[in-house]
């Protein structure tokens, strides 16, 4: 039974990842105009701001605790930061590298690094997630890592979708990084279900601390500061509705923190 269940947790898992990132890609156009989405990008942003500071980094510090039992030091906090500030290093190289550029040769859309390296910085803990779901042995493991992995799923496929169709990325290009963004957790539960027996010790534990880590830097970054001046906190919540919206990814967030405990 509990096999099946993961079966079906990856054909709904990848609906979900492609559903999520069908209308951005469908709609290039409006997409990569000023205005674009706002409300998507507040909720998003709101989601993404609750799952890096009551998800991810809690559980971050609590696998750190359990493997450094002597070690006073917030090791997870350490870990996000340096997540966070390269990230924001990343971008501001990439907008200078885009001012720097001669004015005959600018193209139209951003530069396609930071939405290569956000979509591979999230792509990697989707992949671990979909890994401990395809190892979990108990029925509750497996149903809250799920609902984690849908929580955000949706909204990290929606904002990637955006980062790709805004930025100087061919169309088939765009495509394609977003089909294999997609299939990185489905492709995790299965790899899962093949290494249970490896995926044990002190140096898992270590390992997922630091994927959890990454990923919440990763996405305290995406839902702050990506995008600059274009932020959806900074331009997107200035707004009544944006910040409803936003609040509104925060509230219901924090509600699925609050059910699944830990």
């Amino acid at each position: 039974m509990l096999e099946e269940f993961k079966h079906i947790a990856i054909v709904v898992i990848f609906l979900i990842s492609v559903g999520s990132g069908f209308y951005p890609l469908l709609k290039r156009e409006k997409a990569r105009a000023g205005g674009g989405f706002p409300l998507g990008e507040a909720f998003g942003a709101g989601v993404f701001l609750a799952l890096s500071l009551t998800l991810m980094l809690p559980a971050a510090a609590g696998l750190y605790a359990k493997a450094f039992h002597g070690v006073d030091y917030p090791l997870a906090s350490a870990v996000v930061i340096l997540a966070f500030l390269t990230l924001l290093f990343i971008e501001h190289w990439s907008e200078r590298l885009d001012t720097h550029r001669e004015a005959g040769a600018v193209e139209e859309g951003d530069s396609p690094v930071i939405a290569i390296i956000m979509t591979v910085m999230i792509a990697i803990p989707s992949f671990l997630l979909g890994v401990a779901l395809g190892v979990g042995e108990s029925a509750a493991s497996v149903l809250t890592i799920f609902i984690a992995v849908v929580v955000h799923k949706g909204s990290a496929s929606f904002a990637i979708a955006l980062n790709l169709v805004r930025s100087r990325l061919a169309d088939a290009q765009a495509y394609a990084i977003f089909i294999a963004f997609a299939l990185m957790t489905p492709l995790g539960i299965l790899l899962g279900e093949d290494i249970h027996q490896y995926l044990a010790g002190r140096e898992m534990v270590v390992i997922k601390a630091i994927v959890l880590s990454l990923a919440s830097g990763t996405f305290l970054f995406m839902s702050t500061m990506h995008g600059l001046r274009r932020s959806p906190l900074i331009e997107g919540c200035s707004r009544a509705d944006g910040f409803a919206a936003m609040l509104t990814g925060v509230v219901l967030t924090a509600l699925v923190r609050y059910v699944l405990g830990g």
